[in-house]
């Protein structure tokens, strides 16, 4: 046991103690050291792809600012020329300025940084709110955005955070919806819980996606995500607000009908 545990290192976590031990105490002790560093890989695992795509995501924008401006330095050019170079690359950095704050949240996310400021709340004025906050953008793109209500549940929750997880769904809802769609808003008692549904008729997603959709980094469509500015971080926070509030989120849909994102809730007694 002694010398296969020095063979066990961070840069190696593959290695088992799989000596056939009897069901003893030194068996025993064993197979918990296995499953210790079974637990231990992944989450080296899960940090290196996460700092390998966090990596890949930040190199996107900073490539797009260095080709805007290497051109706009090649020649001499009009002022308007000018300004369309620094709109450009405002816009990038504005990209950047998101991603940064998301990869902050889950990183003092993880480490149990991020205190919920748990108080009464009503859940009505905060999904009124979320959607007074997405009108004007879906009005602009043309898709309608509705708040079909319930009761007005009462919670104990972090009200800030709970605004962003519903503003993440009804952002990510807009965003995929084509023009002369909708999206909607309503809730329902579940027991003790309640069950928040974001529906939308927008694009929907395949099948085989569904599983990894709150993954961190992943999009369905990579290219239609990045143009559109997403980081593929809005669902993984999302859920870690429901999970960190005692709750959970999971997605239905279907291609070229929509989804429907549910999140539930514990009710404050």
């Amino acid at each position: 046991l002694t010398r296969l545990a020095k063979r066990i290192t961070a840069e190696d976590l593959s290695q088992r103690l799989d000596l056939g031990l009897p069901e003893d105490e030194v068996g025993r002790l064993a197979r918990t050291f296995n499953e210790m560093i079974a637990r231990l890989d992944d989450a080296f695992q899960r940090q290196r792809q996460f700092t390998a795509d966090a990596s890949h995501e930040l190199r996107t924008p900073l490539t797009a600012i260095k080709g805007q401006a290497e051109v706009a330095l090649q020649r001499e050019r009009e002022p308007e020329a000018y300004r369309d170079v620094l709109r450009a690359i405002n816009g990038e950095v504005d990209r950047m300025i998101r991603l940064v704050g998301s990869l902050l949240t889950l990183a003092r996310a993880d480490a149990g940084q991020i205190p919920l400021v748990r108080e009464p709340v009503g859940l009505a004025g905060v999904a009124t709110a979320a959607v007074d906050h997405v009108r004007p953008a879906a009005e602009q793109k043309g898709v309608s955005v509705g708040l079909g209500g319930g009761p007005d549940v009462p919670l104990r929750a972090d009200e800030d955070l709970l605004l962003q997880l519903l503003l993440n769904l009804l952002d990510n809802a807009v965003k995929y919806t084509p023009t002369g769609g909708n999206v909607a808003v309503d809730w329902s008692i579940e027991g003790n819980r309640v069950a928040v549904r974001v529906a939308d008729t927008g694009i929907g997603i395949p099948p085989d996606h569904l599983a990894r959709v709150f993954d961190r980094f992943y999009r369905v469509d990579k290219a239609r995500s990045r143009s559109e500015g997403g980081s593929g971080l809005g669902l993984s926070i999302s859920r870690w607000i429901a999970e960190a509030h005692g709750g959970s989120i999971n997605v239905e849909s279907e291609p070229g009908k929509g989804s429907t994102f549910t999140v539930r809730l514990p009710v404050s007694a």
